[in-house]
């Protein structure tokens, strides 16, 4: 609390029991006599007034001669001060965080102002350290020379950008910043940000469903279409101008999110980099499957064709220790790579892989009868629109593409179009040449070449295995460096070294035994024994030895490209699961209600495939016979040729130069009840036709023929009440 204070500062308080001028101050301390006896104030005893020093003099009063309501005045108005003061102490780090923007926050013109008026106060600090002068002497001087023009290039570089209002310097501001670093740093001498971005305008909510679109409307259409959508709004439309502004506010994701889907829209997302050195080879195998970018002969008809490759990483070392290449992607194809890692490498503590068909199905997944089950590896799965979780098989699926850019045949939007067509044309006309010729494509069973461009299924399967080898030896870059020991000289280790380098560290991976490997990577299925047979997928097979299994469930496995026989194990109950059991019989072929001879599982999802292709391409000549007879049951109705009798007009005989022929007057056309009416479409003539069967022409039952064989026809006629068997029978007699 001040114990001392002037008459001028004793009238600006406004105490009470005192004047509030000067005078009045001065006429009181004369007639109170202030300047008495140090004796007459007790609690001052060394004096109640002293000269005021500096310039007009004057006398300082201390504060024990003011009236007691003054004292009390004071004294209250300190302790609020000093409770004001505390709060701000308390209250200071928060507003300071507040106001401060960080460093990393900071615009480029932010930074080059904060940086600016950095270097003049370090200038000042010089000034005073070197020149020995005191702060208000530096900043007086430097103010003054800056007036003049006085400062050195540099300094007169920084003190332009730093004085960022482009006023002229003066005392206060240098104070300023000084009290600024002072207080919170360099930091706080950034600016604030003279224009504050705008929020976005109040009709972004409503145009931007026009804009946030799969098909990628341009802001021209999106506008057009909201337009259309409110010919009745109120408030007038932005302009595209207006449109384009308020979307550059936006992030790059934000501007695409309605426009990209979900999984294309993580592309443009951070992401998180997965840390595979802790792991040892064989703990995670990463597998997916790619079409290949460039065609091949088809291994049973040579023609050409795009076959399917499926791929296992180990996660730890990028070995590739399983691959397969099958005519699409499925089970068999992905077992087949599975048994070739296991075997040859290891067996997986986990397999990472997508949400596919051919990796999440009952064969894999099953608990008895699962591949992944049988060999105790735990499946783990990638949620569904995220597959840059499993980054690492899906950049490596590059490599597959930069070998297809090798083949001729090479088919991706980067190659040349004109090249693209004559591949295509000419590989075609070579297998359309072929079986004209009657040339015989298979040959002590290989394909043979029907087209200079086109290899073979035996050249392709030997340029994959090739590439494989290759890409195990090469160095990869995502491997730690060593010296290469023929050169010297620091390079990636290759993925065969560093499966290697963790073998000799101690690693043993588990495979699997000659004996088990036959076993266990046959598809396995459950079946019920009826009378010593077994029926799997429409053939029957036989063995004596079921007799006492007659009802009872049973495990049937099964080899792929050989129906002529399977083994059957018995189901054990351990700890409450069913595991396989012993081999009870190899149960042979022994009769087919269907067929003379055994499929194989093989064979059957081959005949499946080509069932469904084949209803694929009647789908397609149904369109093709609908696009020539024009008939669009719902855009073009066709009404049918009313049949009569005609006899041919005969063109009437020429008259002579100047007479003219008279017109004949139109008689009045007698209406019958009885008449065949018109139709203004399918549905009412067909209605028409169920009720009145007896007058159907011939041309009717040609129509009816031709709606039967659309199934699109049939339902919408069924939905509006028609009888269509009726219908089937006129088209049956037009059969």
């Amino acid at each position: 609390m001040k114990e001392w204070y002037t008459p001028s500062e004793l009238a600006s308080l406004k105490l009470p029991g005192l004047p509030s001028e000067h005078a009045g101050i001065s006429a009181k301390a004369e007639r109170d006599d202030w300047r008495g006896p140090s004796l007459k104030y007790p609690d001052n005893p060394k004096g109640t007034w002293r000269k005021r020093p500096g310039r007009g003099g004057g006398y300082k009063y201390h504060i024990s001669v003011l009236p007691d309501e003054a004292r009390r005045e004071l004294e209250y108005r300190a302790k609020c001060a000093e409770t004001s003061r505390q709060l701000a102490v308390i209250d200071e780090p928060a507003e300071r965080q507040k106001d401060i923007v960080p460093v990393t926050d900071l615009t480029a013109r932010q930074r080059q102002v904060m940086e600016a008026r950095a270097a003049i106060l370090l200038e000042l600090d010089r000034r005073i350290l070197v020149g020995k002068k005191s702060r208000n002497m530096a900043v007086t001087e430097f103010v003054a020379q800056a007036k003049l023009g006085e400062l050195d290039d540099d300094l007169s570089a920084a003190l332009a950008t730093a004085n960022a209002s482009r006023q002229q310097l003066c005392r206060a501001t240098v104070y300023n910043w000084l009290a600024l670093r002072e207080r919170s740093g360099v930091p706080a001498l950034a600016p604030a940000l003279s224009k504050k971005q705008k929020p976005l305008p109040i009709w972004w909510s409503e145009f931007f469903p026009y804009y946030a679109r799969p098909q990628k409307p341009t802001v021209t259409r999106a506008l057009l279409n909201w337009q259309r959508a409110n010919p009745d709004r109120n408030e007038s439309f932005p302009t595209v101008r207006q449109i384009r502004i308020a979307i550059g506010k936006l992030g790059e994701v934000e501007k695409m999110r309605g426009r990209l889907g979900a999984q294309s829209l993580k592309a443009l997302q951070a992401y998180k980099v997965r840390d595979t050195s802790d792991l040892l080879p064989t703990s995670v195998y990463v597998a997916d499957g790619k079409t290949f970018d460039a065609e091949v002969a088809h291994p049973r008809h040579g023609k050409p064709f795009r076959p399917e490759i499926t791929t296992i990483i180990d996660a730890h070392t990028r070995k590739i220790p399983g691959w397969s290449v099958s005519l699409d992607e499925n089970t068999i194809a992905v077992v087949d790579a599975l048994r070739v890692a296991c075997c040859r490498h290891g067996i997986p503590a986990t397999f990472y892989t997508d949400r596919g068909p051919g990796y999440k199905n009952k064969k894999m997944d099953a608990p008895l009868t699962g591949f992944l089950g049988r060999l105790d590896i735990t499946p783990m799965r990638v949620l569904p629109y995220n597959s840059q979780a499993k980054g690492l098989i899906e950049r490596f699926n590059r490599f597959w593409t930069d070998v297809a850019r090798d083949f001729p045949t090479y088919i991706n939007r980067d190659m040349d179009r004109e090249a693209s067509n004559h591949v295509h044309k000419q590989t075609r006309k070579d297998a359309e040449d072929t079986r004209k010729d009657g040339g015989n494509l298979v040959i002590a069973g290989e394909v043979r070449r029907i087209s200079g461009l086109l290899p073979t299924w035996q050249q392709f399967i030997a340029r994959i295995e090739r590439e494989i080898e290759d890409y195990n030896n090469r160095p990869h870059s995502s491997l730690p460096r060593i010296s290469d020991p023929e050169t010297g000289k620091q390079r990636f280790m290759s993925p065969n070294e560093m499966w290697q380098a963790a073998v000799d560290r101690g690693f043993s991976p588990i495979t699997v035994t000659a004996d088990e490997e036959n076993d266990l990577f046959r598809p396995w299925e459950t079946r019920v024994v009826q009378r010593c047979m077994i029926n799997l997928y429409t053939n029957s097979y036989f063995a004596i030895e079921l007799e006492e299994f007659h009802g009872r469930e049973v495990i049937v496995a099964f080899d792929i490209h050989d129906a002529s026989r399977i083994w059957v194990r018995e189901i054990d109950l351990v700890d409450g699961e069913r595991q396989p059991g012993r081999l009870i019989a190899v149960a042979e072929f022994e009769g087919n209600k269907t067929r003379y001879v055994p499929v194989s599982f093989e064979q059957r999802t081959l005949e499946t495939r080509a069932k469904g292709r084949k209803k694929r391409l009647h789908g397609h000549l149904d369109e093709v016979d609908d696009e020539l007879h024009g008939r669009m049951l719902s855009y073009q109705p066709v009404k049918p040729v009313i049949e009569a009798s005609w006899t041919p007009v005969r063109a009437p005989e020429p008259l002579p130069v100047g007479q003219t022929r008279a017109e004949p007057k139109p008689e009045a056309a007698a209406i019958d009840p009885e008449a065949r009416p018109s139709f203004d479409g399918d549905i009412d003539w067909a209605r028409w036709v169920t009720a009145n069967p007896d007058k159907v022409l011939p041309s009717d039952r040609e129509h009816a023929l031709i709606l039967m064989k659309r199934e699109t026809a049939r339902d919408l006629l069924r939905s509006v009440g028609v009888d269509v068997e009726v219908l089937k029978e006129l088209a049956r007699s037009a059969a």
